[in-house]
C-alpha cells in the first residue's frame, strides 16, 4: 500500500530527528578529542602547537589558569604558551606535568556552532630547580567554551580552577597550593584573575563551577 502524505511527512520528520541526533554526537565527539588533544600536547611538551586549538575568527578569546589572571584574545595565548608555559621553560630534567580530562559534561547549541564543556582532571607533575624536584599531586576543573570554525571545534575560553595543588609527601590538607603562577615574574596576564578558591581545610568546599547549563535555544 502506498503512504500517504502524512506517513511520508511523519518519515521525513524522523529521518531528520535521527540525522540531528547523529551530527550532535559527532560534535560531542570532536569536542571530546579537541580537549584530550590540549592534555596530550602539554603532556609531551609540544606547547607551541597549543594555539592552533584556538579560535581565530570569533571574538571573545580568553585564557585563564589557576590564579594566572586572564589572557585575552590569540595574542595573549601564544604569550602565556610561549612564556611561563613554554617547552623551553618547562621541558628540563626531572620536569613532568600531567592533567587529565575526565568525566565531561558538554553542552551545545542547536545550531552546531556552539558548546560549553565541564571536565574534571587529576593530575602529577615534578618540578624544581638545580635538581631539587617537588612532587605534586593535582586535581581542578576545566571550565571550556568552544566555537565551530569552518567546520572545526576550536576553544573560544579556556579556563582551569585549581582544586589543589599539594606536595607528595604533605597532602592537600597542609599545603593545597604549593606553587603559584602569579608569583612567577614571567605572568603578564590583560585581566586579574576572576576566581581562585582552591581546598581549605577550615571552610566548605564547593569546587566551583558546576556543570553548564543546556543552551536556551
Amino acid at each position: 500500500m502506498p503512504m500517504t502524505l502524512e506517513e511520508l511527512e511523519a518519515e521525513v520528520k524522523q529521518l531528520k530527528e535521527q540525522v540531528a541526533e547523529g551530527a550532535r554526537a559527532k560534535d560531542y565527539l570532536e569536542i571530546w578529542k579537541l580537549q584530550s588533544l590540549y592534555s596530550h600536547l602539554y603532556y609531551i611538551g609540544r606547547r607551541a602547537e597549543i594555539p592552533s586549538l584556538f579560535a581565530r575568527k570569533t571574538p571573545g578569546v580568553s585564557l585563564e589558569i589557576e590564579d594566572s589572571g586572564v589572557y585575552e584574545g590569540i595574542e595573549g595565548v601564544r604569550r602565556l604558551w610561549g612564556t611561563i608555559f613554554s617547552e623551553k621553560a618547562h621541558m628540563v630534567p626531572g620536569f613532568l606535568a600531567i592533567h587529565m580530562t575526565v568525566n565531561p559534561i558538554i553542552e551545545i547549541n542547536k545550531d552546531g556552532t556552539k558548546a560549553k564543556g565541564i571536565w574534571h582532571s587529576h593530575g602529577f607533575a615534578s618540578m624544581g630547580r638545580g635538581g631539587n624536584l617537588t612532587q605534586f599531586l593535582c586535581l581542578g576543573k576545566y571550565d571550556m567554551e568552544y566555537v565551530k570554525e569552518d567546520g572545526q571545534w576550536k576553544i573560544l575560553k579556556f579556563v582551569y580552577r585549581l582544586g589543589f595543588m599539594c606536595p607528595y609527601e604533605k597532602g592537600w590538607v597542609e599545603n593545597p597550593q604549593a606553587a603559584s603562577i602569579a608569583a612567577s615574574p614571567a605572568n603578564s596576564p590583560d585581566k586579574p584573575t576572576t576566581y581562585h578558591m582552591p581546598y581549605g581545610k577550615d571552610r566548605i568546599n564547593i569546587f566551583e563551577p558546576p556543570p553548564p547549563e543546556p543552551y536556551n535555544d
